[in-house]
C-alpha cells in the first residue's frame, strides 16, 4: 500500500520499490535485493560439526555452520537429541556479516543424534548433501 501510495501515476525504477520496502519495514534489506534481482550467486549453507561444552552433553553444545557460497540467508537449524528431545533455532541474516562459518551454542541435555539446517526445505540450497550432521556411531 505505502508503494502505491508513493508511486501512484508515476514512474519508479526496481530501486524505488527496494527503497519504499526498505522504509516500510524498518529495516534494510539491500542484501536481499542485491542477491536476488543484481547477481547470479547460490545458496549453499552446511552443518560443520558438533563440540559439546567440557566434553559434556549435558552443559550444552557448540553447533558451526557454513555458508558455503557467496548468498547469504538466515539460517533455520534443527536439532535432535538422544533422549527424544528437539528445537529449531532460527538465526538472522547478520551472522554471516563476520564470516562464512558461525557458531552458536544449543541447550542440550543429552548427546545430539542430528543437526540439519533448513529443514522444511524452503531455502534454494544447491547443496542439501551437506545439510544434515549425524552423531558418529
Amino acid at each position: 500500500r505505502a508503494y502505491i501510495a508513493r508511486w501512484a501515476y508515476r514512474h519508479p525504477t526496481p530501486k524505488d520499490f527496494f527503497r519504499t520496502m526498505n522504509d516500510v519495514a524498518g529495516e534494510d534489506l539491500d542484501w536481499f535485493w542485491k542477491e536476488w534481482f543484481y547477481e547470479t550467486w547460490t545458496l549453499d549453507q552446511s552443518v560443520t560439526g558438533v563440540q559439546y561444552v567440557d566434553g559434556d552433553p549435558s552443559k550444552g553444545s557448540v553447533i558451526t555452520i557454513a555458508n558455503e557460497r557467496q548468498m547469504v540467508m538466515p539460517a533455520t537449524v534443527r536439532v535432535r537429541e538422544q533422549n527424544g528431545r528437539s528445537g529449531v533455532v532460527d538465526l538472522p541474516v547478520e551472522i554471516w556479516e563476520q564470516g562464512g562459518t558461525f557458531s552458536f551454542r544449543y541447550d542440550s541435555r543429552s548427546l545430539v543424534d542430528s543437526v540439519i539446517v533448513d529443514p522444511s526445505g524452503r531455502l534454494p540450497d544447491v547443496d542439501r548433501r551437506n545439510n544434515v550432521w549425524t552423531r558418529p556411531s
